[in-house]
């Protein structure tokens, strides 16, 4: 076997080993591990041999070709092509090839060319292949899957790095419900994350921080113990994909192709995992508020007419929010709940504020916190239609940046090509149930819904 089937082989184990890990939905053991480790290391010693290989070849040809143009007699039967070929003199690493390309658009056209049947080794940018991040150290350089092949469709390319945390930082500074969650970055070598939280229900004597008491006590007074008591979770990472179909003709024009990319899959992505924040299932997909087990549901009120939100009802979702969170809260709701508001008092006062009006802030504004209305919010009198909901106590963990590749092969029919975003992310509401107060009767939470009204 020679020492590219054999890269390729190894190659194929180790991502096999990580692929069946994850589908699993957990880390390999130390048997795999040990496998894994075992199989890289000498896929990077063969990996170093090919290269060692391809230097020397590299060497040998240019060994066996006149070193400058040839002058006196030789010169006049010297081919012309011979002469022109050598005119540029390369020294050390190709630095066009190190930086990178300059928009995304530039780099997706670049792929579709490098994908097509007819393409050859030779013709493919060779930025594809050395893709790495800008001012990064080149030891850390990463070579495109199939770079070495002949023919630039038996491989696929990674979207280079920075165009990938470009996207991921749209997503995060447009969306309202995601730039306001608790974010964690998980290692590279992680799956997951499991914390510990205080397990806390009640904040009765006794029972709160799940157990902490402090006592009076006379001077020399013996002391009693007591001791919190944590809950253990687990978050696995999900996988977010979205796949990009791009025309011939769009590919021809790098600007439009970027400004288009840039634009959609950012909006894509935050769409998807906003709306599990609100309403995943947990099912590979994050754990959504109104599935949660610490959402508090406020009753409609009797008699009630159907498909309306009224002032009682807004009272009395306001007083099950937990006073601690209130400073951090806001109101998010299907747009529709917005004519049930404006005529909303509590006695002689307004409730409701319109935007730019009274407010003076982009949002409304209800009991002085923002509203901002959204496509994640259920239907006009259905559960979740209006919502209170401190984001911060919300915990979405991920792998970091969009990990952005492509397929090289050609929808011939359509006359597309693919190219295809994923991303690795879970979420759930950190508290494990809604609390007790220590007097009251009420619970109280971070995260309060509106009954249906049907």
């Amino acid at each position: 076997m020679d020492m590219r089937s054999r890269a390729k082989e190894l190659k194929a184990k180790c991502e096999t080993a990580i692929s069946d890990a994850e589908q699993e939905g957990r880390t390999m053991t130390e048997e795999e591990q040990e496998q894994y480790d075992s199989d890289f290391s000498e896929l990077e010693g063969v990996l170093s041999q090919i290269k060692r290989a391809d230097q020397l070849a590299e060497v040998a040809g240019d060994l066996s070709q006149p070193a400058s143009t040839p002058v006196g007699p030789e010169a006049s039967v010297a081919p012309e092509q011979t002469r022109e070929s050598h005119a540029e003199v390369r020294m050390g690493k190709d630095r066009k090839n190190e930086r990178g390309f300059d928009s995304i658009g530039e780099q997706l056209q670049a792929i579709a060319q490098a994908s097509h049947p007819e393409s050859r080794f030779e013709t493919v940018d060779k930025r594809l292949m050395f893709l790495q991040e800008r001012g990064g150290n080149p030891e850390n350089e990463k070579r495109a899957s199939g770079a070495s092949e002949a023919v630039a469709s038996d491989g696929g390319y990674l979207v280079q790095k920075d165009f990938n945390d470009r996207i991921l930082e749209r997503v995060y500074n447009t969306g309202e419900i995601a730039s306001r969650v608790t974010r964690q970055a998980i290692g590279p070598t992680a799956n997951g994350l499991t914390y510990n939280q205080l397990d806390e229900t009640s904040r009765a004597d006794g029972s709160r921080f799940g157990g902490l008491q402090a006592y009076w006590t006379a001077e020399a007074g013996a002391l009693t113990a007591s001791n919190p008591t944590f809950a253990q979770t687990t978050m696995t990472l999900k996988k977010l994909a979205c796949l990009f179909y791009s025309t011939e003709e769009l590919l021809m024009d790098q600007t439009a192709l970027a400004g288009m990319v840039e634009r959609i899959v950012p909006q894509e992505i935050a769409f998807k995992v906003e709306d599990a924040v609100i309403n995943g299932d947990g099912s590979g997909k994050p754990l959504g508020i109104l599935n949660g087990p610490s959402l508090v549901t406020v009753a409609k009120e009797s008699g009630q007419t159907a498909t309306t939100i009224n002032a009682t009802n807004v009272e009395k979702m306001w007083s099950r929010m937990f006073a601690p969170n209130r400073g951090s809260m806001v109101w998010i709701m299907n747009q529709d709940c917005e004519p049930q508001l404006t005529a909303m008092t509590s006695g002689d006062h307004p409730i409701y504020m319109p935007p730019l009006g009274l407010s003076d802030t982009p949002f409304s504004r209800l009991y002085n916190r923002p509203v901002i209305a959204t496509e994640y919010n259920q239907t006009l009198g259905t559960v979740g239609d209006i919502m209170a909901v401190d984001l911060s106590q919300y915990m979405l963990i991920d792998k970091g940046a969009v990990r952005g590749d492509s397929s090289t092969s050609v929808r011939f029919l359509y006359d597309e090509r693919a190219f295809r975003w994923m991303y690795r992310v879970d979420g759930q509401p950190m508290p494990n149930s809604a609390l007790t107060p220590k007097n009251g009767s009420n619970t109280v939470s971070p995260f309060v819904a509106l009954a249906t009204r049907s």
